[in-house]
């Protein structure tokens, strides 16, 4: 066989987008040699593109025990372990990447930083933000990364210090300037922010506790903007009645109360400083179509109880509920099914990793009812998602890829 000649013929067809025929042809390729680095990594890449992550890995992991000096394999696994949440192993990958490639040694330094700020150890990513700055003194991005940590440890005075050095660096560097807008706002205890959207006034409140959400508020938007869009453009039906599973402080909610004009939005939210925040919204918002009735629970496919679980990086937004945490704060854990008795036409599902539970717990509803669905899903969860949506007979629509998880709007075939 003239295997470089069947590659070539197999990337080709990988290129041109005829993916059966270039898997084919590098199983081929595999029968004669199965240590085939290059067919393996581009049967990765092929999987990968499919949004089946653990099958990608398997083929990259596998040709890494043949290759563990490929740069380019390097830096697959150690993006692929960063969007499965696989942070330590990301961070062997991307240590090994400094020492095989330290040109790049500012890109990985702030990926490995990154991963920590995840996991909540904030001075040892510090330590390789500030790694990066020694290497490229001008690195605009490397003080951004060092200003958000700042945030996260309440150290405001200090995070306006490096935003501002990202902009004498880079004075157009427009995500600087929000996160510095955020900083100051703070720092003179200014907590709303107002923006139009669509001729209509909107407010949020600001504690630099929900810094996903509240940078693209103070950005003048609404966060996620893009599927709030999709969604008002696909649903069909008009005055909807809505299920916002996961409201957090209300963004997606006052998008659906007061742009969508919503007959009615029931959010449900079990943490009790993200419920003030959100009947805050709500009130400066005037919006009065929220039926309030079933905050304080948390959504599984059991009834029970848990508790709450704080994200290391400290940001409310991926707060989850555990069980067996030492002085946490108890909540009620109940199934959509048993707390949703009417008709509904929309639902969202963000719950910070247990959205299969939470769909599980919610078969009747959907059986029934039918609703389009927008769904968080982590990459790590894609084919129990897959295997989901099988069982109710829905079909993916639109997916919106953030890294770590994929918003599907989903709806019945």
């Amino acid at each position: 066989m003239d295997i470089n000649h069947k590659l070539q013929a197999a990337i080709r067809f990988q290129k041109e987008g005829n993916l059966q025929e270039a898997e084919s042809t590098y199983i081929d390729i595999l029968k004669y040699d199965s240590n085939h680095v290059a067919s393996l990594i581009n049967l990765g890449l092929i999987e990968q593109g499919k949004g089946k992550l653990d099958e990608a890995t398997q083929f990259y992991k596998y040709a890494f025990s043949i290759d563990s000096n490929n740069i380019s394999l390097l830096y697959l696994l150690a993006k692929i372990m960063q969007e499965l949440n696989q942070l330590n192993e990301s961070i062997t990958y991307w240590q090994k990447l400094v020492q095989l490639k330290p040109d790049g040694a500012l890109e990985f330094y702030g990926n490995i930083g990154n991963s920590l700020v995840q996991q909540g150890k904030f001075d040892e990513a510090l330590n390789y933000f500030r790694r990066g700055l020694e290497i490229s003194p001008k690195s605009f991005q490397a003080h951004q990364a060092i200003g958000n940590l700042l945030i996260r440890q309440n150290q405001l005075r200090e995070a306006k210090l490096e935003f501002s050095k990202a902009l004498e660096i880079n004075p157009n560097y427009q995500s600087a300037k929000v996160w510095l807008t955020l900083v100051e706002k703070l720092l003179k205890g200014e907590d709303i922010v107002s923006f139009n959207y669509q001729g209509t006034p909107i407010k949020f409140k600001i504690t630099g506790k929900n810094l996903a959400v509240e940078i693209a508020n103070v950005g003048g938007n609404f966060y996620e903007l893009p599927e709030l869009e999709f969604i008002q453009q696909n649903l069909e039906s008009s005055n909807p009645v809505i299920i916002d599973i996961g409201a957090n402080t209300g963004n997606h909610l006052v998008y659906f109360a007061k742009i969508m004009h919503a007959a009615k939005v029931i959010p449900i939210e079990f943490h009790p400083e993200i419920i003030v925040t959100l009947e805050k919204h709500i009130s400066i918002n005037q919006v009065s179509n929220i039926d309030l009735s079933k905050l304080g629970y948390a959504i599984d496919q059991n009834r029970g109880t848990s508790f709450i679980k704080e994200h290391p990086a400290k940001d409310l937004s991926l707060t989850e509920i555990a069980d067996n945490i030492i002085n946490g704060i108890e909540v009620v854990v109940v199934t959509l099914d048993e707390l949703i008795k009417e008709k509904v036409d929309f639902i969202k599902v963000d719950v910070q990793g247990a959205e299969i539970k939470a769909l599980t717990g919610a078969k009747n509803l959907i059986s029934i009812y039918q609703p389009d669905m927008l769904v968080e899903v982590a990459k790590s969860h894609m084919k129990d998602f897959r295997k989901f949506l099988e069982t109710v007979k829905y079909k993916s629509v639109k997916a919106f890829d953030h890294g770590r998880y994929v918003n599907f709007y989903i709806k019945h075939t």
